[in-house]
């Protein structure tokens, strides 16, 4: 019969200092940290907070941005969840539930860019976000909209596809 460890020696969360944490007082898009925090209503405001975050990246590579954003719908944090090579950036939905879990999430918004320059989404940008949505609402966290993004502009795929954002009427409920 096997013998359990010691458990008491098992790292946890507790006991790890977990960088996404410090994020959510690092907020290097807002001018001086004496500022409120950020409130987006709309695209335009989100792709205004983007611009300032997507400037410290690379732009020959496709990078994921989490926006993490409490009930009253200010940015609490963001994470860089995942970089890729030229056409793709891995979404895996664990990893980002985890992020906005450890950030405090009440609503997130993902975001995007395409290295083309093009902000038309693909029909896995379409499949990842119906996704994302299905496992928010299984956690009670709000996806508000992905965002592809360029420097010369963005699509906000909630407007062009707003039925990925009701589950009632994806499911055919």
């Amino acid at each position: 019969m096997p013998k359990f460890k010691n458990l008491t020696d098992i790292e946890t969360i507790y006991r790890k200092s977990v960088k996404t944490i410090v994020l959510k007082v690092k907020r290097p898009y807002v001018r001086s940290p004496y500022l409120e925090l950020e409130t987006v209503s709309n695209p335009v405001d989100v792709y205004q907070v983007l611009q300032a975050i997507f400037a410290g990246l690379d732009e020959d590579q496709e990078h994921l941005i989490l926006l993490v954003l409490n009930f009253m719908g200010e940015i609490t944090g963001y994470k860089l969840v995942s970089s890729g090579g030229q056409d793709r950036a891995i979404i895996d939905t664990k990893v980002l539930f985890r992020n906005a879990l450890l950030l405090g999430a009440s609503k997130i918004i993902l975001a995007h860019n395409h290295p083309s320059g093009r902000i038309d989404p693909s029909k896995e940008d379409l499949s990842v976000t119906a996704k994302v949505v299905e496992a928010g609402s299984t956690l009670d966290i709000e996806v508000l909209d992905h965002i592809i993004y360029a420097s010369q502009g963005f699509t906000s795929i909630r407007q062009l596809v707003p039925e990925i954002f009701t589950l009632e009427e994806a499911s055919g409920s």
